[in-house]
């Protein structure tokens, strides 16, 4: 039987992993933010994110760079840097940065739980780099939607997800081996008359 409740919700993921808040270089989109939603994806399916938090760990860091390597490679415009889409993923509707203070609150309050679409979500200001270790002073973690959270600890919804990220964000991605074409069009004259 259908859930309909989750098509509902799986729809609503599709079309924000659709328009992901982007950098956009010499007409190519960045893929920093599609390459951290797949590596986080990747731990949810390994087990090793097992909650809503996402926090900037070693583990997630390497997961980045390997999910990278293997979309993307050497690139002729973009760096591998984690920090930057762990930090602007909260211009998405579905993550918000929990900063150290705010963190500490929350162990110590027990307050109801609420859906992140009536929650009022206060964007972090960040004064420091975007270096692993200035993030790790500052933020205690990130958190997703809990629905998003249960979205992606099932195979099938994953698979469409991560598909898409990859389609829309990671595929054409210019590497440094790549000729640039432009170059190849002012040489075919060139090579014509050497042929």
């Amino acid at each position: 039987m259908v859930n309909h409740g989750n098509m509902q919700t799986l729809k609503s993921y599709i079309k924000a992993f659709s328009a992901l808040h982007t950098n956009v270089r010499k007409g190519h989109k960045a893929p920093h933010k599609a390459v951290l939603l797949l590596a986080i994806m990747e731990l949810i399916e390994q087990g090793e994110i097992t909650s809503p938090r996402i926090k900037l760990s070693d583990q997630l860091n390497e997961m980045f760079h390997t999910i990278w390597s293997k979309y993307i490679g050497t690139s002729a415009i973009f760096t591998p840097d984690i920090g930057k889409p762990f930090f602007h993923l909260q211009h998405e509707t579905f993550w918000k940065l929990i900063d150290k203070t705010e963190a500490a609150a929350k162990i110590q309050m027990a307050a109801e739980p609420c859906p992140f679409e009536s929650a009022i979500k206060k964007k972090q200001a960040f004064s420091g780099s975007y270096a692993l270790k200035s993030l790790r002073e500052s933020f205690a973690y990130a958190e997703i939607d809990p629905l998003l959270f249960k979205l992606l600890q099932q195979a099938d919804h994953r698979a469409v997800l991560r598909t898409l990220l990859i389609d829309r964000y990671l595929s054409n991605q210019p590497t440094a081996v790549m000729p640039d074409i432009n170059c190849l069009l002012l040489a075919l004259p060139f090579l014509a008359v050497v042929a």
